[in-house]
């Protein structure tokens, strides 16, 4: 996720600063792209932590 971060900031500083028009577009597209990946990661976190809870409820009953 650290990795995405890093990688969202220079896709932003790139679009704010872009030395072309060209270069904002990619920055755009890579933005674009970086949070989709970002949100289908934070997805699967989420997945991970309900299965979890829900193991974690199931032993206690036990």
């Amino acid at each position: 996720m650290r990795l995405l971060d890093r990688k969202l900031a220079d896709a932003l500083h790139r679009i704010r600063h872009g030395s072309s028009q060209e270069a904002v577009e990619e920055a755009r597209r890579d933005e674009k792209l970086l949070l989709s990946e970002l949100d289908r990661l934070m997805t699967r976190m989420r997945a991970i932590e309900g299965q979890l809870l829900q193991i974690q409820k199931s032993a206690t009953r036990h």
